[in-house]
């Protein structure tokens, strides 16, 4: 392939691996990192999204926009909005006046709200009702993207990525606690864990990616998943891994009672709290089943790695169970 590359977000968990797949198919790649990062070389350049006075787009044909901010990352409302939103339109206007010609954002299940059921994933033609600031933040960018594309004649894909982990995950994201909970015995399951519970290898969500560089045209929303797993069978195979037994059962009432008690001290809490109404109703129902045929229809996408694979080489690298250096390996 031929055409120049940046990657908002360069030095991060996902901008890394993108950069790395990207590169292997021939693009030249230019990566962005934040101003205090310690990266060098001509691959990377220093900006803030968030003040669009301090940073410039090299020229380029496609942007990649990994850049943003998790809820779990502590943030306020306001640095949410900023980095999401803000940043966003502040890197689609430089790059914009930089030449490019397609702009890949990757957004979130969240930007679409808890709809799912167990027999029915969320679709891209749903009307979205995010219920939290990230999803709004995030849903917001998304908009802007979507009136400015046709009307500066831009390529816009948006793609909606379920639960992301993998090998070097974002310490706060929602994968990394799936498998600390698993590793630490308390993964709370109630009844048999038969909802769906969405994850997705970052390989996976890379060849979407590399799909849109390729393939993707016009304005175009993609959700991205595989599977669908059932809460437990993700869980019995990060126990199968770590070998050893990760969740615990918990009646139903418990895990709303304590759901409900920390939605109210939350108010007095630095950080959002451990459980959530949300994650309760993620916990104990389907709402975050997500439809990913239209992207395999337009674009041919293919999940590359299974949930097998995945959390074996998940827990692999992060040395859990079996594969810690305590036991002398596997």
């Amino acid at each position: 392939m031929e055409g120049k590359v940046i990657i908002t977000g360069g030095s991060g968990f996902l901008g890394r691996k993108v950069a790395d797949r990207l590169r292997e198919e021939g693009y030249n790649v230019i990566q962005m990192a934040l101003p205090d990062e310690d990266v060098s070389g001509d691959n990377f350049f220093k900006g803030d999204i968030t003040d669009i006075s301090a940073f410039d787009i090299p020229r380029n044909d496609i942007v990649v926009h990994c850049a943003g901010i998790l809820e779990s990352s502590h943030p306020t409302d306001e640095m949410m909005y900023r980095v999401n939103f803000e940043g966003t339109v502040n890197v689609y206007e430089k790059a914009l006046n930089a030449k490019m010609k397609k702009f890949i954002m990757i957004s979130t299940v969240s930007a679409i709200g808890p709809r799912g059921t167990f027999d029915t994933g969320m679709t891209e033609e749903m009307d979205p009702r995010p219920d939290d600031t990230y999803g709004r933040s995030k849903l917001k960018a998304e908009r802007f993207l979507m009136e400015r594309g046709d009307k500066d004649n831009v390529d816009i894909i948006i793609l909606r990525p379920t639960v992301l982990y993998g090998e070097g995950m974002n310490i706060h994201s929602s994968g990394m606690k799936t498998f600390t909970s698993v590793h630490k015995g308390i993964m709370p399951v109630v009844g048999q864990g038969r909802i769906i519970y969405n994850m997705l290898h970052v390989d996976n969500l890379v060849q979407a990616i590399y799909l849109a560089t390729t393939k993707g045209k016009g304005v175009r929303i993609y959700n991205v998943s595989e599977g669908p797993y059932t809460l437990m069978e993700v869980v019995k195979t990060i126990e199968k891994e770590m070998g050893k037994k990760g969740h615990r059962k918990i009646p139903r009432f418990i895990l709303y009672i304590a759901a409900r008690s920390f939605q109210i001290l939350s108010h007095f809490m630095k950080g959002p709290p451990p459980i959530s109404m949300v994650k309760y109703r993620g916990l104990t129902s389907s709402i975050w089943h997500l439809d990913g045929s239209r992207i395999e229809r337009e674009l041919g996408y293919k999940p590359l790695v299974g949930l097998s694979e995945g959390v074996k080489r998940t827990v692999q690298a992060y040395g859990w169970g079996t594969y810690g250096k305590d036991t002398g390996g596997r």
